[in-house]
């Protein structure tokens, strides 16, 4: 669609204009040449498309990438006379806010053979019309129309000497045919790997390995490449692109690589075509891991159950078990009854939340296909208005404001309240603080709802927010259970007020995740926005009525709220905030004494003998940074992984990552912490469990040493 519609303005921008050999347009310098003074009767000769391109602006490649449009050049001939395709000469790759483009930037030559008819008498007319795209922050199409007339004779002459060069420069920018064949294969999640058979090459002399399919559709120009240099050649794994495109039976495109030789570093391009091979299903590195479980419904629906209760002691939910802690006091001395709606109410709102998360995750897998869980901390204006949320909340459990009737209206107070409603929003706002993680038993279930029709998700979702309401549930419902409760009194609001700072924690995590999503600016956007929160309470505190003083207060109010929600959009264009999403080193995760994952890196590991452990972590994810801490960071673990020679890789899932998505998807996972470990003997690795101790790790490495010994 994108294309036709720039063709389509390129068409109705278009103006008809004088032939000329050259054309200036305003980004554009354009000019016809040819390689030969005298044409001789049906003997080929080139002609090229010479573009001088402004700097910084760029024009496109036969396959433009994710947008754009390719040169085209329409030809006017005389009877006899022909025209082959355009020679493409090597593109490069732009980068253009995270869309991936193929295409040329300060000059390029685009060569045509022409063909003179046999029985050409007189001069040779070549008369063209080209249309390109040039782009830089915004695209513009251009166009101009060309003429060239050539003499002929009884022989062809050579163009001057300056021509000549432009022709033998253009030639070397033209890939070279693949002195190596080349086959591919398609894996049983459609993605395809292709395989060079450049026997001999070393490892550490070639990089910046790139294919540029020469055709949209069956692989996706977005999906970042890693090739690695083996024994049998270069081996690419690339993605699938449109889900609609077949496979071809052979995939063409361009092969980039720099080599460094003894004298100098060489860019050389080669086009390849690599047949398609049925024989050669690339299996997956982590298909048959260890730990990947395959569930039935029944079995997902328990695990659910299971994961839903054991992620009340996890690490993530720790920020809400000050509004449980407070729910509890509120119960001691309370009517049987009056518990017993306490408990439902906040069993419903758990419930509610996970049935409204079920319906977001079913609409956004029909729109966009994968979704994972926890997505939504994957955005910063989520996290700055969770860190707004905790904030408010703390401010509340402090005694700083009570929310009357008058107040009833404020969204962010309702965990606070008492009574059903309140039990009812404690149990919305442990769902919304739950998501970052996973429990055991809850990561396999997730795999496996994620993957399912609608009814399947949505039955497994409220199976584990039941799970989660089941402790507070049964203490409403049991009576043995209530007569453990201590005796009301003075201690209640002590209790309440000390509870306000574990929110206020968890605000400072939250504006922690904020800034390694969007660097330092997120500090202040958040830290401002608490202060005009804050400042809005205090006005509504000062009165009451309908005086226009009251009135002109409640307007301020209003104003300060809406600026520091006025944050969020700030922060989504933040510069920071696009780095980090298009996978920028600068990422909320520390990776001292680790390696960044890739697919490529931990196989290339593995096939040389190497023990590997993967942490797939977040930010966001308190567990992960909990793990890290007691059993991943610790100098005993630190000496074992180095004696064991463990290469250590890190996935960092603060930002949203198709790589790392991938693979979660590959083991059935829907979310982070989850660790691989892969022993150097075994065939696929090892799924560790979602909570992590020090003697876990030690035991696992142990097992390394006495196979050394």
């Amino acid at each position: 669609m994108l294309r036709f519609l720039a063709l389509l303005l390129a068409l109705l921008l278009a103006s008809p204009g004088l032939a000329q050999s050259v054309v200036q347009t305003d980004n554009v310098r354009a000019e016809l040449v040819s390689d030969v003074a005298t044409v001789k009767p049906g003997e080929p000769f080139w002609v090229g498309l010479r573009q001088t391109i402004r700097p910084k602006w760029h024009t496109y490649w036969k396959n433009p990438g994710e947008s754009g449009l390719p040169t085209e050049i329409a030809w006017t001939l005389p009877a006899g006379a022909k025209a082959d395709p355009i020679v493409w000469p090597t593109p490069s790759l732009f980068d253009i806010g995270g869309v991936t483009n193929y295409g040329f930037k300060d000059e390029a030559m685009l060569l045509v053979r022409i063909t003179p008819p046999a029985d050409l008498a007189g001069p040779l007319k070549l008369a063209a019309t080209a249309n390109w795209l040039v782009c830089e922050d915004i695209c513009i199409p251009e166009d101009g129309k060309f003429e060239l007339t050539l003499p002929s004779g009884t022989a062809a002459t050579p163009a001057p000497p300056a021509v000549r060069a432009l022709f033998e420069q253009a030639r070397r920018n033209v890939p070279l045919e693949s002195p190596w064949p080349a086959r591919y294969g398609v894996s049983k999640a459609g993605d395809p790997t292709l395989i060079v058979e450049a026997m001999g090459l070393k490892a550490d002399t070639i990089r910046d390995v790139y294919f540029f399919p020469a055709e949209w559709g069956p692989v996706a120009t977005m999906a970042r490449q890693t090739a690695s240099i083996t024994a049998d050649g270069i081996r690419i794994p690339l993605r699938k692109g449109d889900a609609t495109a077949a496979m071809p039976a052979v995939l063409a495109g361009t092969l980039v690589l720099t080599e460094k030789t003894a004298d100098s570093t060489v860019k050389q391009a080669f086009d390849v075509s690599a047949r398609l091979d049925p024989a050669f299903v690339p299996a997956s590195s982590l298909a048959g891991a260890v730990g990947a479980e395959q569930l039935s419904l029944v079995q997902a629906l328990l695990f659910a159950l299971l994961g839903g209760l054991i992620l009340n002691l996890m690490p993530c939910v720790f920020p809400v078990l000050a509004m449980k802690a407070a729910a509890f006091a509120r119960l001691a001395g309370h009517e049987r009854s009056d518990m017993r709606r306490d408990g439902l109410a906040y069993t419903a709102g758990v419930l509610v939340a996970f049935a409204a998360m079920a319906a977001v995750v079913v609409a956004i897998r029909a729109s966009v296909g994968d979704v994972t869980w926890g997505f939504q901390f994957q955005t910063p204006v989520f996290s700055l208005l969770i860190a707004y949320l905790f904030f408010v909340v703390g401010l509340n459990l402090s005694g700083a404001f009570e929310f009357g009737g008058r107040l009833a209206g404020v969204g962010h107070g309702l965990a606070a309240r008492s009574g059903t409603t309140g039990a009812f929003f404690t149990g919305v706002l442990a769902v919304i603080v739950a998501t970052p993680c996973t429990a055991p038993f809850m990561a396999a279930a997730l795999g496996f709802a994620l993957s399912q029709p609608a009814p399947v998700t949505v039955a497994v979702l409220l199976a584990m927010g039941l799970g989660l309401a089941l402790p507070y549930l049964a203490l409403t419902m049991i009576p043995a259970l209530q007569r453990m409760l201590p005796r009301p009194g003075p201690w209640m609001d002590r209790l309440r007020q000390f509870l306000a700072f574990p929110m206020y924690a968890s605000a400072v995590w939250m504006i922690w995740v904020l800034t390694q999503q969007t660097g330092s600016d997120g500090v202040l956007y958040a830290l401002g926005g608490m202060i005009l929160i804050a400042f809005a309470i205090w006005l509504l505190r000062l009165g009451s009525g309908s005086s226009p003083a009251v009135w002109l207060r409640r307007g301020v109010a209003a104003a300060a709220v809406l600026l520091a929600f006025a944050a969020a959009l700030r922060i989504e264009d933040s510069p920071a905030t696009a780095a980090s999403a298009s996978g920028s080193p600068a990422s909320g995760v520390n990776f001292e004494g680790w390696e960044r994952f890739s697919r490529d890196r931990m196989n290339v590991a593995h096939a040389a003998g190497k023990p590997v452990f993967v942490d797939f972590t977040a930010a966001w994810c308190i567990t992960c940074l909990v793990n890290e801490r007691v059993a991943l960071e610790t100098p005993a673990t630190k000496k074992a992984f180095e004696q064991a020679g463990v290469v250590k890789l890190k996935g960092d899932w603060t930002n949203r990552d198709d790589e790392i998505t991938g693979v979660l998807k590959e083991l059935g996972r829907a979310g982070v912490p989850l660790y691989l470990f892969w022993a150097p003997d075994a065939g696929a690795p090892k799924i560790l469990p979602q909570v992590l101790t020090e003697a876990m790790i030690l035991s696992e490495l142990s097992s390394i040493q006495q196979a050394k010994r």
